[in-house]
């Protein structure tokens, strides 16, 4: 059956979803990460200070610089939009599925790898991580990147292999701290302690990999000190003496382990031990159940042959996998997206899987199961087509319908038309991932992000001209309208009449962007309204039904307004 694998397919049907994947860099970027971080990549290019974060003016202590790095480059280059901002992550996508290829090249063959290529492009977490852009994408690109090219130096010894991989690992670091570093690391030492290659830990080029991460880490460590540890006097999330350094260091990833990071003891978002047991599967949606199989397959074989080395071809996807998998689960705070980097090593194992038992002639059973679960998920996407097209925001054009549903067509067409075994089970999947990521991006997000009103109201401040030291927001903070405004909004209270009423004498009016009480405050203050728009707001990252079916969906909406005022 592997035979009948064609590899210029999977090309197509890769680069097929990655230009699919196109017109999601157009669509806004959506609150709270991703507008967060957009906007401080442009408060970066305009302040030209590189070395050292704000956020709304604040020192901000969080995420490492490589993505505000890239993104207020592409704004310098590009202009700033939204396109620009996503650029970066979209070009690090693609670096991860090319390198995911390579890797699988490596480890098994050129087609296991062009597989895997293509179940990780065309994973549920690939899309999302396209469009609601954070740090992740980074990560992953760069993590899976330094694992191909030090692979790559172990088998050919080329020097050039050594320093790409660990520049990958430094890029990585500087997406989302010592994270980078941990997973390749655990990977190559689950292959060498599986293979009994103990020389391997102790190869005195790791030394030179370590001061090529450390030049690279340089300026971001520079700038922390700058920051944070000549000031240990400044308040930092409610906290002084503050080390920038230890932060970055041991704080942000390993603290949320041992207790120590605000993230888990002071911020409890209540995800217990199993949380990324269930969250993966739709993270690696479509191809969950298939990943399950094979583990189950893996740690068969591995503890029947008590762990003995050749029995299974590399454990390096496999317990860089089960092991990170682990450790990310120790965490006392969890979010979806912290498990995204894991998914180049899924869509290895699975490939592997795939190729080697479910193809395998003498287990047609297998293929069966499979192929039940996969027309299953097909009949699930085309469901959520439906509903997105026609139902949840039923004002689609023509062609997005047209287009939508002959990929759908093509994919029963596959199924029906060809007897291949790989085809019958692969493609009609493929087929409606295209339909369902193509409307995602040029129908359902577009749609979407119109109740995420700061962009809205940003653009509409933008297009009215109205002067920075004219605008404020009432009660409500907003970035999203920080970005798309161009310029940090000033947040007021209730009680910051006095300054409302000096920029009013020194302007003459006022404008303000608020919400429901902040309006109701100043209908019945002394202020003059001379103008009043309303919008309707929701916060886009956490659908409901309720919000989904347009009948409903005024009971699940908030409003914000931008007030126009004098006295």
């Amino acid at each position: 059956m592997n035979s009948e694998i064609n590899i210029r397919h999977l090309a197509f049907f890769i680069v097929a979803c990655l230009l699919v994947f196109l017109p999601g860099l157009c669509v806004d970027v959506m609150n709270v990460d991703a507008a967060q971080y957009a906007s401080i990549s442009s408060d970066m290019l305009k302040s030209s200070n590189w070395l050292e974060i704000h956020n709304k003016g604040m020192d901000y202590l969080d995420k490492p610089p490589l993505l505000f790095w890239l993104s207020a480059s592409c704004f310098k280059l590009f202009g700033i939009s939204n396109w620009a901002y996503k650029l970066p992550s979209f070009l690090f996508a693609i670096l991860g599925v090319f390198s995911t290829a390579k890797l699988g090249e490596i480890l098994y063959d050129k087609k296991t790898g062009m597989l895997a290529a293509l179940l990780l492009v065309f994973s549920l977490g690939m899309f999302i991580m396209t469009n609601d852009i954070r740090t992740d994408t980074l990560l992953l690109g760069s993590t899976v990147f330094a694992a191909w090219q030090l692979l790559l130096y172990l088998k050919t010894n080329q020097w050039v292999n050594l320093i790409l991989g660990f520049i990958g690992i430094g890029l990585a670091m500087l997406a989302k701290g010592p994270l980078g570093l941990v997973l390749p690391v655990v990977a190559l030492s689950s292959e060498f302690a599986y293979k009994r290659e103990w020389k391997s830990f102790f190869k005195w080029q790791w030394l030179v990999g370590l001061i090529i991460i450390a030049i690279l880490l340089l300026p971001m460590s520079y700038g922390l000190y700058q920051q944070f540890d000549l000031h240990p006097e400044n308040e930092i999330n409610g906290h002084t003496h503050v080390s920038g350094l230890r932060f970055y260091f041991w704080t942000q990833s390993f603290g949320r382990i041992t207790g120590e990071s605000d993230w888990g003891t002071k911020f409890d978002n209540g995800a217990g031990p199993f949380f990324f047991t269930h969250t993966y599967l739709w993270v690696f949606f479509p191809w969950s159940l298939l990943l399950i199989g094979a583990l189950i397959k893996n740690f068969f074989v591995l503890i029947k042959s008590r762990f003995k080395p050749g029995y299974l071809v590399e454990v390096f996807s496999t317990g860089g996998f089960v092991l990170m998998f682990i450790a990310l689960s120790a965490s006392r705070y969890k979010l979806p997206h912290y498990v995204y980097v894991l998914l180049p090593f899924s869509a290895l194992i699975v490939a592997r899987f795939i190729l080697q038992d479910v193809l395998d002639p003498a287990r047609k059973g297998l293929f069966r199961i499979f192929s039940v679960f996969h027309w299953v998920f097909f009949g699930a996407i085309f469901l959520v087509c439906t509903l997105f097209l026609f139902v949840f925001f039923p004002n689609a054009s023509i062609l997005t319908i047209c287009a939508a549903y002959c990929l759908l067509f093509l994919g029963i067409l596959f199924a029906w038309k060809f007897k291949n075994p790989f085809t019958r089970l692969i493609y009609p999947l493929l087929f409606g991932l295209l339909a369902l990521y193509f409307v995602g991006d040029s129908h359902f997000y577009p749609q979407l992000l119109k109740y995420q009103n700061g962009n809205v109201v940003g653009r509409i401040v933008v297009e009215k001209k109205i002067p920075s030291q004219d605008f404020y927001a009432l009660n409500v903070s907003d970035h999203a309208l920080d970005f798309y405004c161009g310029h940090m909004v000033p947040t007021l209270s209730q009680s910051d009449t006095l300054i409302m009423d000096k920029a009013i004498r020194e302007n003459g009016k006022l404008w303000l962007y608020t919400d429901e009480e902040g309006a109701a405050q100043i209908h019945s203050s002394k202020y003059h309204i001379i103008s009043e728009n309303k919008f309707e707001d929701y916060h886009v990252q956490f659908l409901t039904i309720n919000f989904l079916l347009p009948e409903k969906r005024n009971g699940s909406l908030r409003y914000k307004y931008l007030m126009e005022i004098a006295i």
